[in-house]
């Protein structure tokens, strides 16, 4: 349970996003969606298209096993998807399918 703390910001990002779609929250806490989301597009498109930084990524080594990113990512598309954010969910399944792309790229 060590690699818990390797996804610690993932499940923040989880749980601020149900925060916002299932309660009642702050318009700031929607801002953090948008700029975090964006971030993480644009993180993953230099990865796709980025040699060198998929090696820096790479030698990150993390025991995290694969299939919890995956559940995550899932559960972001669905809470998303429920609260009608359909552009950031759609941000979130391009995440998704880069990071599993890149996933399968380096195995």
């Amino acid at each position: 349970m060590q690699w818990i703390k390797n996804i610690i910001v993932d499940l923040i990002t989880t749980l601020v996003i149900a925060l916002v779609v299932f309660f009642e929250s702050t318009p700031a806490l929607t801002y953090v969606i948008f700029i975090y989301t964006g971030l993480m597009v644009l993180a993953r498109t230099f990865t796709l298209f980025s040699g060198n930084f998929r090696a820096i990524t790479k030698k990150q080594v993390s025991e995290v096993p694969v299939w919890i990113y995956h559940l995550l990512y899932l559960l972001n598309v669905l809470f998303l998807g429920v609260g009608a954010f359909y552009i950031t969910a759609a941000g979130w399944v391009y995440i998704w399918g880069v990071a599993a792309y890149v996933h399968k790229q380096q195995s």
